[in-house]
């Protein structure tokens, strides 16, 4: 049996604001392209947990992440490695010291996050590809999104 591939698991959420989408424009480490918030999850932190902290971090914007809007994997031909992305459709949290509709900020040098209006998004170079999906899933909203079960491990019942 061949080795398994490795695997880079990330996390990602879709926010939106009307007809706009909360995106992330890279320009750092020759990158010139627009990506959806996230990253990779930490040891012992769970995905959604993941998608909340990397929004924070990359947008400061605080966000509930309950819903699974897809899956994707990215996989070039013949790379021993492949992303496995789970994008979250979240919706932007309010708490009593937070004020609703919070600017988003950039926290992090070469990455610039705004909503970009969701008829721009064919003129972007979007990593990856998602403009089609993301307009459809506007279009549709949670409809057709999936649970977030979080973490279902138990230990064992100890037998009788």
């Amino acid at each position: 049996m061949e080795d398994p591939a490795e695997v880079d698991l990330r996390c990602s959420v879709v926010v939106f604001r009307g007809e706009s989408v909360l995106l992330v424009h890279r320009t750092r480490d020759g990158a010139d392209d627009w990506v959806l918030p996230g990253g990779s999850p930490r040891p012992g932190e769970s995905m959604a947990a993941c998608a909340q902290r990397e929004t924070l971090e990359e947008a400061g914007l605080p966000v509930d992440p309950a819903r699974v809007a897809f899956v994707l994997e990215s996989h070039a031909p013949g790379a021993r490695q492949r992303a496995v992305d789970l994008v979250f459709l979240a919706t932007e949290t309010t708490t009593d010291t937070l004020p609703a509709r919070l600017a988003p900020q950039e926290r992090e040098n070469g990455l610039e996050p705004m909503f970009v209006a969701l008829a721009e998004l064919p003129g972007l170079i979007l990593r990856p590809p998602l403009a089609g999906h993301l307009r459809s899933l506007r279009m549709r909203g949670p409809a057709r999104t999936a649970a977030y079960l979080g973490n279902l491990w138990r230990p064992l019942a100890a037998e009788h």
